[in-house]
């Protein structure tokens, strides 16, 4: 009877401590899901097109300017620390980010920003922005 008595005192304790644990993994489950999902439906895409480098580049080849729309479904703060933003491979920041279809600090879908990025540019260039996780690229030349 003893034994009986112990046995069910520990599948008790182990039964509470599994009950408790799955809880715990499956909250840390549904916010990673959550997580996920939101980053799924954030998308940019660069739309200046790369076979006009005369409209990226500035004149005196010191300035990059890219048109990024917000094709996702989520909406993104239009605020240039919000990007990071490569320039042939080496991280750099925008100098000055605006949206050009609305007066909004929010970046809604559909949205079109112009991103300009300081930095001296000569030859195959290539530009990936990257905002909340996704990112865009796009290959240009600018000539000398």
């Amino acid at each position: 009877m003893i034994m009986f008595v112990a046995s069910l005192l520990v599948a008790t304790a182990v039964a509470g401590t599994v009950i408790g644990e799955v809880g715990v993994v499956s909250s840390a489950i549904e916010n990673r899901g959550s997580a996920i999902a939101d980053d799924i439906e954030t998308d940019i895409a660069i739309i200046s097109d790369e076979s006009q480098p005369q409209a990226i580049v500035s004149e005196d080849g010191d300035e990059i300017t890219v048109l990024v729309k917000n094709v996702g479904n989520n909406d993104i703060p239009a605020d240039a620390s919000q990007l990071d933003i490569l320039v042939d491979g080496s991280h750099t920041t925008a100098s000055e980010l605006e949206r050009v279809d609305a007066d909004s600090d929010i970046w809604e879908e559909g949205g079109v920003v112009e991103v300009t990025i300081e930095g001296d540019v000569s030859g195959d260039t290539s530009v990936t922005v990257i905002a909340s996780g996704n990112e865009d690229s796009i290959t240009f030349y600018a000539g000398e």
